[in-house]
């Protein structure tokens, strides 16, 4: 089902890709003593899966979420950012959902054999057959809602582990997504955050609500992302990555940067200190307000 994916090609790119980022100083990291379940190291018996997930804990990494109606323009976007340098491609819920998972996958595959692909299910049941259409399609990365909890996780990764048996070339992880602000507090999110790891999640993905930045444009320009974003990297940043989203600006994905904070998703502002979809941009401006994202967060020290 994969055949046209040249695997090894796949592999170095993603290596290049990583190890070009600039690295920025480490968060210390207070592990709590009934935090050592979450100590876990990386699936050392899928190595192209460990390389991955210690890339995504140590260097800065870029995804583009791609949150479109169409393929076509889904395409046109992700193009424009991967010529921006992002790491990941994340194909957006609305695309998946307005096209379907069974079309989508497949197309960004076949368009971007190289690239780690995302799909941002927001799956909150039924996961095993969820994370089967995109690992089947092609698809690097199932990311799920922690809201679904533990059993749910648990499907997913079981998955995931078939995969990683039938292939171990291609990346095949597993993100939970904590809803913020509905699951905070901090100590709430992080707690939520420590249950996704002990079920065998690869990454934790904290994600500022668009309803809630659109009922409350101040939530982002508050530190409550900030608060919630740090507690959980100090809580489990050594046994995964964690990565934010949510209409970050440059401005504060740097801040988090030089809090020790590795992955950054750009959303449809682009950066940008708005909430105004940038979609629709020709893609040579897309390419450059991603540049500048990836270029003012890479400035943090």
């Amino acid at each position: 089902m994969e055949r046209h994916v040249d695997r090894r090609s796949f592999l170095d790119t993603a290596g290049r890709s990583a190890a070009g980022v600039l690295a920025v100083g480490a968060l210390p990291r207070l592990m709590r003593p009934d935090d050592a379940g979450a100590q876990r190291r990386a699936d050392t018996t899928h190595p192209a899966s460990a390389r991955i997930i210690d890339r995504l804990k140590t260097s800065l990494m870029f995804q583009i979420s791609v949150d479109v109606a169409t393929i076509e323009q889904g395409l046109r976007v992700a193009a424009a950012a991967l010529a921006g340098r992002v790491n990941i491609v994340e194909m957006g819920t609305p695309l998946l959902k307005n096209q379907g998972v069974a079309n989508v996958v497949p197309a960004f595959r076949r368009e971007f054999p190289q690239a780690l692909l995302l799909a941002d299910m927001k799956t909150m049941d039924g996961g095993a057959f969820e994370a089967r259409a995109v690992y089947s399609g092609g698809g690097n990365i199932v990311d799920f809602l922690a809201l679904a909890g533990v059993d749910t996780a648990k499907a997913i990764c079981g998955v995931r582990d078939e995969f990683r048996r039938n292939d171990p070339e291609l990346p095949r992880l597993v993100f939970s997504d904590i809803m913020v602000p509905h699951q905070g507090p901090a100590a709430h999110a992080s707690d939520v955050a420590l249950r996704m790891i002990e079920a065998g999640v690869d990454g934790i993905g904290i994600h500022l609500q668009a309803d809630a930045r659109r009922a409350d444009p101040t939530l982002i320009e508050r530190h409550y992302l900030d608060d919630i974003a740090r507690a959980i990297v100090q809580r489990v940043g050594d046994a995964a990555p964690v990565q934010v989203v949510g209409g970050l600006t440059g401005r504060q994905a740097k801040a988090l940067a030089q809090a020790g904070l590795r992955c950054f998703v750009i959303s449809g502002n682009l950066g940008e200190p708005d909430s105004r979809a940038r979609y629709d941009l020709p893609s040579d401006q897309i390419q450059r307000y991603v540049e500048g994202f990836i270029a003012e967060v890479s400035s943090a020290r």
